[in-house]
């Protein structure tokens, strides 16, 4: 083959090639994204809430993917930036990923969704290895976010508030404790960590130690317990300063 054969050749595989670079970057602009996705897990004795914030970018044909909502029920779905077209959403799966999606009527939009869901499995509970130990029975929380959804999550974050009455006793996951942050907010003790990407398909993982949280009840019997011990050990002291020593009856 000549040079001048070479040269169809070469512009063919270079236009094919422009092409190809031209379609990806198409799908990279106009494809489905989630930029931000937020949970804010509510423990409860009888349920759990989460509330749900996510900053995305619908399709072409205006689907928002999510993850999978698994078991949970969807209490409430609200959309800013465009009109949600289908107000109860969609289970799916694509290339073996179960996603949950809703459809607005702008395609290729950045929207803000909220959702609010309920169930009784977002966070997992199980006896911690440290049993029974001050101060209450130590039990483990883990809470197990799976990205099913076929694009990557820009920042993942979570806040998971206790139920009234528990305490944090120790944070495993992140092992750092610069990773995360400890607050208080409504009577409930909650944990922060930083947010993180997660790939398609990838998973982030919190793990905390939780224990009872000293009842009022105790601390009053601790309160009036060490009343009384201060009462009597003033009391002992000023009878040892009143009673007469052995070196002044003698010499009497």
């Amino acid at each position: 083959m000549n040079a001048n054969q070479r040269k169809p050749l070469a512009v063919i595989f270079s236009s094919i090639l422009i092409g190809l670079l031209w379609n990806v970057s198409i799908f990279a602009e106009e494809g489905p994204k989630i930029k931000t996705y937020s949970e804010v897990v509510t423990l409860s004795k009888d349920t759990q809430t989460m509330k749900v914030q996510a900053e995305c970018v619908s399709d072409p044909e205006g689907f928002v993917y999510l993850p999978s909502r698994a078991k949970l029920t969807v209490k409430e779905i609200t959309v800013k930036g465009a009109e949600l077209k289908n107000p109860k959403g969609e289970d799916g799966k694509l290339k073996d990923l179960p996603y949950f999606r809703i459809q607005v009527d702008k395609p290729n939009t950045a929207v803000t969704v909220s959702l609010v869901y309920e169930g009784k499995d977002i966070v997992k509970e199980k006896d911690s290895k440290l049993g029974e130990t001050y101060p209450g029975r130590v039990t483990n929380y883990t809470r197990t976010f799976l990205n099913t959804t076929p694009v990557d999550i820009g920042k993942y974050s979570i806040t998971l508030q206790l139920p009234e009455g528990k305490d944090i006793f120790k944070v495993t996951k992140p092992a750092k404790f610069e990773d995360f942050k400890l607050s208080f907010k409504e009577g409930r003790k909650q944990v922060t960590p930083k947010a993180a990407a997660v790939k398609a398909g990838g998973s982030y993982e919190l793990v905390m130690d939780v224990c009872e949280q000293p009842g009022s009840r105790n601390i009053a019997i601790w309160i009036v317990c060490g009343g009384l011990a201060a009462f009597f050990l003033i009391k002992r002291k000023d009878l040892l300063m009143k009673a007469p020593s052995k070196d002044s009856t003698i010499g009497r």
